[in-house]
């Protein structure tokens, strides 16, 4: 993509949102981040300049909030339609732990319903925003299944409650892109996480019409160096593996997820639009 990108991150303030979106910046794009705590880069040296230079746009406010979103979306757009919605939020704060649920966040459909709060309030512009969601390898039953011997009792009970909320996630997307669901392989989202008339939510884009959007399924989050920056630099391979989702793989890092959404999977819209990938070492 050759002109700068106008981008709303919502869930960056840190982890793959956050080195996505400084990998973004460094390629002169304009940055909105939606953060609940707006101060969380007074002293980032990486995201202060592009803050002085007005690239990167601090809006304060809770993505569970929709007159937030709503507004995130406005201050991104006020003075060019946004390209890209980059959605990567995860399980902030301390999440709690049950002995027979394993790790439980509150609430539990923290990540779905951020998600709709954003897609029902996407401005109604032509072209639509891109949109990248960076999401687990593990949320569905049947990619669980598939997942490495060794990891399957962190996806199947340490992280079950993080993990049925990115369920309702899988749901909603593929239900708005037109995507196949089928229930018995992939499980059903409990109503908890996602009401069953959430199709009528107000404002939010008609069953199968959400024709640009991607979703990156990343293997068990490390907080490694980016290899793929190094083997770049040596003219080595690349050091993860991508594909359709899932790819089977006990971990990667977040910065490496976050080379393969900029400089993958939006460099190259093309081979990875409206697909469900996966990243792994």
């Amino acid at each position: 993509m050759s002109s700068p990108l106008n981008v709303l991150v919502v869930g960056g303030s840190r982890n793959s949102g956050y080195y996505s979106s400084v990998r973004l910046l460094k390629k002169g794009y304009t940055v909105t981040f939606l953060l609940r705590n707006a101060s969380v880069f007074d002293a980032d040296e990486d995201i202060q300049p592009h803050v002085r230079s007005g690239k990167a746009r601090l809006v304060q406010g809770d993505a569970l909030k929709i007159d937030d979103v709503k507004n995130a979306w406005n201050e991104a757009s006020k003075d060019a339609p946004v390209d890209l919605l980059l959605f990567s939020v995860g399980f902030t704060g301390k999440p709690g732990f049950h002995i027979l649920k394993g790790f439980v966040i509150d609430p539990p459909n923290l990540v779905t319903q951020s998600l709709l709060n954003c897609l029902s309030t996407i401005p109604k512009v032509s072209p639509s925003p891109k949109i990248i969601i960076i999401s687990t390898s593990a949320a569905t039953k049947s990619s669980r299944g598939k997942a490495p011997f060794l990891l399957k009792p962190v996806y199947g009970y340490l992280i079950s409650g993080p993990a049925a909320d990115k369920l309702g996630v899988e749901k909603v997307v593929h239900i708005l892109s037109g995507w196949e669901w089928n229930s018995k392989a992939n499980g059903e989202p409990s109503e908890e996480v996602l009401p069953k008339d959430w199709t009528k939510i107000e404002g939010l884009p008609a069953p199968g019409s959400l024709n640009a959007i991607a979703v990156v399924h990343a293997a068990m989050l490390t907080d490694g160096e980016c290899l793929a920056d190094t083997a770049a630099a040596q003219g080595q391979k690349l050091p993860y593996r991508t594909g359709p989702a899932p790819v089977a793989g006990y971990t990667v890092s977040r910065r490496d997820v976050a080379h393969f959404v900029v400089e993958g999977v939006l460099a190259k819209w093309e081979e990875y639009g409206n697909k469900e990938l996966g990243i792994a070492y």
